[in-house]
């Protein structure tokens, strides 16, 4: 059963790469492989077999900043970053009337995405020193019994890294399962909004899902594209993650909106905020299958109780769209 589930992701993956690279004004309709729908069946019948892949078995959130924090962290992420990616290019006299050259471009991406996580860090240190820690495979003070003076401090920081490191393990192997999982239905999903937009209107959606890929393209033996390639795999779902997933969804369950509608109402609004980095006409196909996508990132965060799973799958997912542009003709 596993080596034929990793017989048809390869497939459909190498499939989605030919595709990709077929001259659009003889293929005016991107039609899934057949493998992808074979993928999409298996992904549909793992969710309804798979009792893990229910929410009753969420693991305890380890979120730890509040209400407060959280809105202070999304307005960070959301509004801060963007001023301080928007004072960087003023300093640098960049026009941002016109379309950014790359350097430009990776120096705005990689200031949004660190005052980010700086500002995650830093309320997060400020949450732990108000909340201290009281589990016991933590750290701890030395115990004394009858026998004299026995120091566990060693002996607990090694659990405590051992288990980090469990977790982390395990996390991580959630994200790739979960990246599995969805990548068919995030395809299918665009597929039929593409669909009927062709069919209502007329017109076909745009080959480039996203505006960052066209630079990539045409700079892509440039040293600098590398340095976007890693904003794009790394620091830029690290730090949407950390907005996403971590403020917005965590604060809303805060202010009383059940874990689902937390989960809907930040899938959505992700998507929404995708809308200026979508090329024209690619909204109906983009949109959707980002709201999808942003659903099953937060359902990761909510299962694990931790932001690293979705992580993983987000970093996945956009190495996925990499690989696929890669193979688009010049």
């Amino acid at each position: 059963m596993f080596w034929s589930a990793f017989g048809i992701i390869s497939a459909s993956l190498c499939g989605g790469a030919e595709v990709a690279s077929q001259d659009t004004t003889a293929h005016p309709q991107f039609i899934p492989a057949s493998t992808t729908w074979a993928w999409l069946g298996i992904s549909l019948a793992l969710l309804w077999k798979v009792r893990w892949f229910r929410l009753v078995n969420a693991a305890p959130q380890q979120w730890q900043l509040n209400t407060n924090q959280c809105a202070l962290l999304a307005a960070s992420g959301i509004v801060l970053s963007g001023i301080v990616g928007a004072l960087i290019l003023r300093a640098m006299g960049v026009d941002t009337n016109g379309p950014l050259p790359p350097l430009t471009l990776l120096i705005a991406m990689v200031a949004g995405s660190m005052t980010t996580i700086l500002v995650f860090l830093v309320l997060r240190h400020f949450s732990r020193d108000a909340n201290p820690p009281t589990d016991t495979n933590r750290l701890s003070t030395s115990s004394i019994t009858q026998s004299g003076v026995i120091n566990r401090g060693i002996t607990q920081s090694t659990r405590a890294t051992a288990t980090w490191s469990k977790r982390a393990v395990q996390n991580i192997v959630i994200g790739v399962i979960g990246f599995f999982i969805v990548w068919p239905l995030v395809q299918i999903t665009s597929f039929v909004g593409g669909t009927i937009q062709f069919y209502v209107t007329g017109v076909l959606t745009p080959t480039v899902g996203h505006q960052f890929f066209e630079t990539i393209r045409e700079q892509w033996s440039e040293p600098v594209t590398w340095g976007l390639v890693f904003t794009i795999i790394v620091l830029g779902p690290l730090a949407e993650e950390i907005i996403w997933r971590g403020a917005i969804q965590q604060g809303l369950k805060q202010i009383g909106i059940p874990r689902i509608g937390a989960m809907c109402l930040t899938a959505v609004i992700f998507a929404l905020v995708h809308w200026g980095a979508v090329p024209e006409y690619g909204h109906a196909a983009a949109i959707p299958a980002l709201a999808v996508f942003g659903f099953a990132l937060g359902f990761l965060m909510e299962r694990t109780g931790r932001l690293w799973s979705a992580f993983v799958a987000h970093s996945l997912f956009n190495c996925a769209n990499l690989f696929l542009f890669s193979m688009l003709p010049q």
